[in-house]
């Protein structure tokens, strides 16, 4: 047995000299910098906020060695000089979960100073990095949009289909069409339908500046579809039931924003993420406008109907 051990072993060691050889390539740590400027129907629930973290993120090294808290992020407009700096933020004003783990770090503006933001704002972007490494960026906000005839809070009736119009957004490159439903597992549970998802977070997309019109609920989860509960799908496509509440947005996104946005089931412009910051690391500076829609299906809230009802 030994001979044939030492033979299977000097047959692969004058194997191995015929192999061609193989250079191992350290990958680079490169910090990531996800920026956004959401503007808002009311100014002031404007936000502008920065997520910093790295393309490894070894869970050696906390955010603060690794030098992402200390970095200093600068948002210029050029039109009036506005100058707006970020200040450390919880990591959860960024992300869902704080995740102790990795080397993260949250940013955010003053409020005051993100009310300041408009569509069709240039802004450029500047990450000043600790080790002394910068990156820079610059996103042009989507223009502004109506939904026309829809009042800000409404009611509609059970078991009906609501189209949803808007008028373009300038310089928009998609629209993200969002759902926040609340007291739906008790809703549907006579009907023998059984989840726990409360609100329920539904996700839809329209692809280009000129699609326009989506239609609630039945056209809301498009990227949710291999997470949703069948029955409830099903259930969907001919409204809500009674008693339920729902928050809707509209959101205009602009180039940077779709180019980085991939992965997954979210893939608008193609599989490939393509950076919009320049220097030393990568990552987006992107823009969005959004709108939103409050309504409910009691029939005895005292809201108008939602425009387009039924139509």
């Amino acid at each position: 047995m030994s001979r044939l051990v030492l033979t299977a072993l000097a047959v692969a060691s004058f194997a191995a000299c015929e192999l061609e050889e193989i250079t191992v390539v350290d990958v680079e740590e490169v910090v990531l910098a996800e920026v956004y400027a959401n503007v808002a129907t009311d100014f002031a629930d404007n936000q502008l906020l920065a997520f910093l973290h790295q393309t490894l993120g070894s869970e050696d090294v906390d955010a603060a060695e690794a030098g992402l808290v200390g970095a200093r992020i600068t948002v210029r407009r050029p039109s009036d000089g506005l100058i707006i700096s970020l200040r450390n933020a919880a990591i959860t004003d960024c992300i869902e979960e704080d995740r102790d783990d990795l080397p993260e770090a949250c940013f955010l503006a003053d409020s005051l100073d993100a009310a300041r933001l408009r569509p069709r704002d240039l802004l450029t972007l500047e990450v000043d990095l600790v080790d002394g490494g910068r990156m820079e960026g610059e996103t042009r906000v989507p223009g502004d949009f109506e939904l026309p005839g829809f009042p800000t809070q409404c009611r509609l009736a059970p078991d009906t289909l609501l189209p949803i119009l808007w008028t373009s957004a300038e310089g928009a490159w998609a629209y993200i069409n969002e759902t926040a439903i609340s007291g739906l597992p008790d809703a549907v549970r006579s009907e023998g339908i059984i989840f726990r998802d409360d609100p329920l977070y539904l996700l839809g997309l329209s692809i280009s500046a000129t699609d326009t019109t989506t239609t609630f609920p039945s056209e809301f989860g498009v990227f949710n579809r291999f997470d949703l509960d069948q029955q409830l799908a099903v259930r969907l496509q001919r409204g809500l039931p009674a008693d339920v509440s729902a928050e809707i947005t509209v959101t205009a996104v602009d180039r940077n924003y779709v180019n980085w946005a991939r992965g997954g089931n979210f893939n608008p412009s193609g599989q490939v993420r393509v950076p919009s910051l320049r220097g030393d690391g990568s990552g987006v500076f992107g823009s969005t406008v959004g709108r939103r829609i409050l309504l409910t299906t009691s029939s005895g809230s005292g809201l108008p109907a939602c425009a387009l009802e039924g139509g």
